[in-house]
């Protein structure tokens, strides 16, 4: 291992370090002594010398040093070995009922830049940082020896990789197995596939709500909006709602029948449509259809803060046609998996929808992100996954 460069961190005045947060920004840092090549690791020294931790660097990026520790310790596959194996105890601690998961959780593993999650026996990895893409070997050689599967797929296609100056990865890492596996979650199964083409993976953050909303066993019609490929209403179906799914991809609803029949469910009690939930939401207004429960899932309307003002005008949108398609008292679950969409947010559009259509809203649950994806509170970005159930009444 080479010797670790040091960089020295500028604080400006009046201004700390964020305490616990692993992320330094190109104005927090002076410039080095001698030219550092991009996506090396670094020893990173404050005023007076003072040790600060050790991380990686990269100038092309406003994030500029992710930490990968605090302490004086090398950083090789040994230090790998050590961070997984605290990633995989955690979760024997609290990942149930499934066989497939997240293992590592990029910064709330303390292994900012890298995700790695479990489907069966298949392992999918990305690597979304230059730094950690440098680190690929001994990370890649800690997880062989400390989780045994059947492959290891790579998916770093990220758009933070393009940020870091990076091109896409996709394909085979190792293969003993198929293209495809099966998932299980609770008494539910999903077809997972892999290869050229393929959009692999699964939500594995919403399973712990996919759970908790089936087993509410909801009585009469559901309507899982943005459904992908079936999650929510798979659970649903299977525990006596009659579920209309729509989505706007032609491979999701593909894949939602597809797991329909794997779970051997009565397509009379779980229907795909192929359609715009914007318009669809529309369309079933004029038609005078009323729901039992409504789950809205919707992929991240931003990605950034200058997006905020549009995604909030889209959520506001579906949360009120939403309401004017449930029967009484029915139930209304909405999420936001962005970071720039907080709690207050998303509450503040749901009253907002519901005050235009003069309806009342009562919280039965607050949603996040299942426990495989931990969340730190140090690291506000951690936290993303959000959520309500509202009971629905007229003012």
């Amino acid at each position: 291992m080479t010797p670790h460069p040091k960089t020295n961190l500028k604080i400006r005045p009046k201004s700390n370090l964020r305490p616990g947060h692993p992320w330094l920004y190109r104005s927090q840092l002076e410039e080095p002594r001698e030219p550092i090549e991009p996506g090396s690791l670094i020893e990173l020294h404050g005023s007076g010398g003072r040790f600060l931790g050790r991380g990686y660097y990269n100038p092309k990026s406003e994030i500029t040093v992710r930490l990968l520790t605090q302490k004086d310790e090398v950083i090789n596959t040994d230090f790998f070995k050590k961070k997984l194996k605290q990633a995989i105890d955690y979760r024997k601690s609290f990942v149930k009922d499934t066989n497939a998961f997240r293992l590592v959780s990029s910064e709330a593993d303390g292994l900012p830049g890298l995700i790695i999650d479990r489907y069966n026996e298949i392992l999918v990895v990305q690597f979304l940082t230059l730094g950690m893409e440098r680190l690929r070997g001994p990370v890649l050689e800690a997880l062989e020896v400390l989780v045994p599967s059947r492959g290891i797929y790579e998916r770093s296609d990220s758009s933070s990789r393009s940020i870091e100056g990076l091109e896409p990865k996709i394909g085979w890492i190792r293969k003993d197995c198929g293209d495809e596996t099966i998932i299980v979650e609770k008494n539910i199964q999903y077809k997972i596939h892999f290869g050229e083409g393929q959009k692999t993976g699964f939500y594995l953050d919403q399973r712990e709500n996919r759970i908790f909303l089936g087993e509410l066993h909801v009585q009469g019609e559901a309507l899982d909006a943005f459904c992908y490929s079936g999650g929510f209403g798979l659970h649903l179906a299977a525990n006596g709602s009659k579920v209309f799914g729509i989505d706007s991809q032609s491979e999701a609803i593909t894949q939602g029948k597809e797991n329909r029949t794997l779970n051997n469910i009565d397509p009379a009690l779980l229907e795909f449509e192929q359609a715009n939930v914007f318009d669809a939401l529309k369309r079933f207004e004029k038609e005078k259809r009323k729901y039992n429960l409504v789950i809205l899932d919707p992929p991240s309307f931003v990605k950034r803060k200058e997006a905020l003002e549009g995604a909030l005008s889209g959520y506001k949108e579906i949360l009120l046609r939403s309401m004017k398609i449930l029967h009484e008292e029915g139930l209304l679950a909405v999420f936001s998996c962005s970071h720039h969409i907080d709690d207050n947010l998303l509450m503040q559009a749901s009253m907002s929808a519901a005050w235009d259509v003069r309806r009342t809203l009562k919280v039965i649950k607050f949603f996040k992100q299942s426990s495989d994806h931990p969340i730190n509170p140090f690291i506000p970005e951690t936290y993303y996954l959000k959520g309500f159930l509202f009971s629905v009444s007229s003012v």
